[in-house]
């Protein structure tokens, strides 16, 4: 196993939103299908992975971004931007996630209509659909930020976009909601960050056992 460049910790303590990024420096597409490859081990409810992805790299697709990114131009000066979509129709993956499963052994055909009604019932309604996209999506997005990390890839997750505008112009068909967007590049050098923000300490935000309990 390659000795990774940061432990999990370390890969935390590292990170920062970027505001600012290089604009002479360019990850291919190669390395970036890489991580976006690694971060898919991220988890998932009855493993449905209810993630995709548009990768947007080219200075024309970046600028297009930027006009429903609010303007923002780390938008268009971060090497690529990721913008992260959570599958409504995920529940299609079901089939040949239950016909693998059989195939490694993990599941048996006996219980695969078992399996199929488990991920129906979880999905059913439009709401479970979108929380189970939200909630997936998002873990997935923390796990791209950490191996982007490890690979001395700085990121910024942004929600300041108009999400209607947003499928509209890259053509997003329905089923797909935008959750998220990750600038993807190396901080400017010349810039420097301000201080990390405070972090309310986990002692203030724990409760054990039941609510309101320190």
């Amino acid at each position: 196993m390659i000795q990774p460049a940061f432990t999990v910790t370390q890969a935390l303590e590292w990170r920062r939103a970027i505001p600012f990024f290089d604009t002479s420096v360019e990850i291919s597409l190669d390395e970036l299908t890489s991580l976006l490859e690694t971060a898919n081990l991220a988890p998932s409810s009855i493993n449905m992975q209810p993630w995709e992805y548009l990768v947007v790299t080219s200075s024309e697709d970046k600028a297009r971004l930027r006009k429903v990114a609010m303007n923002q131009a780390k938008v268009e000066d971060a090497s690529a931007v990721v913008v992260v979509l959570g599958n409504l129709r995920q529940f299609e993956h079901a089939e040949r996630l239950a016909n693998s499963s059989i195939a490694s052994g993990s599941l048996t055909e006996e219980r695969k209509q078992g399996f199929l009604d488990m991920v129906h019932n979880a999905t059913a309604t439009p709401g479970a659909a979108r929380d189970e996209a939200f909630r997936g999506s998002s873990l997935w997005s923390m796990a791209f930020m950490l191996v982007a990390a490890e690979a001395g890839w700085d990121t910024a997750p942004m929600g300041g976009y108009w999400p209607d505008k947003l499928v509209e112009e890259f053509g997003i068909p329905e089923g797909y909601i935008p959750t998220m967007i990750i600038c993807v590049g190396r901080r400017d050098g010349t810039k420097t960050l301000r201080p990390r923000g405070e972090r309310i300490p986990a002692t203030e935000l724990l409760h054990v056992s039941q609510f309101g309990k320190k």
